[in-house]
């Protein structure tokens, strides 16, 4: 039996639907959680202003949290390798690379995960279908700014 009639299945490499995604609150967002510090709490405004009713409450702020709890982790690691400088001295005297920055690693790399999963990216948003969402709001000259040939 042939698959070429068949019906596409399985997880798809691009763009499921070019409508807009549904909008699934249409609410006010949440409080900003006492827990976040700085760059988390500027990180949970910028989301959820971003997601434009495409995330709940009840369900998302979990993610949302964690993915703001992240970047305040980042910001402090980088902020002590800021102060102590990239290069520290090992053991035994040697010049080592800043242990934290395994750490930033790993907390990036946890970053990552969580902006597909919350359509932070590009290919995410497309997979997702909420690049129309994002359309709608701003025209190519939003996007691109005004650019005069010279």
């Amino acid at each position: 039996m042939s698959r070429a009639n068949a019906q596409p299945s399985g997880n798809a490499r691009g763009p499921t639907d070019a409508r807009a995604a549904p909008t699934v609150h249409s609410g006010r967002s949440p409080r900003v959680p006492t827990s976040l510090g700085v760059v988390g709490r500027e990180v949970w405004r910028a989301v959820w202003s971003a997601a434009s009713g495409a995330y709940h409450p009840v369900t998302d702020r979990y993610v949302v949290a964690r993915y703001c709890e992240l970047h305040d982790r980042r910001d402090a690691f980088l902020r002590r390798i800021a102060a102590d400088g990239v290069v520290t001295e090992g053991s035994t005297g040697q010049p080592v690379a800043h242990p934290l920055l395994r750490f930033v690693e790993s907390t990036e790399r946890e970053m990552r995960a969580i902006e597909t999963v919350l359509g932070l990216n590009l290919e995410s948003r497309l997979r997702l279908g909420l690049a129309a969402n994002a359309i709608k709001q701003a025209t190519l000259a939003d996007l691109l700014g005004d650019f005069e040939d010279e």
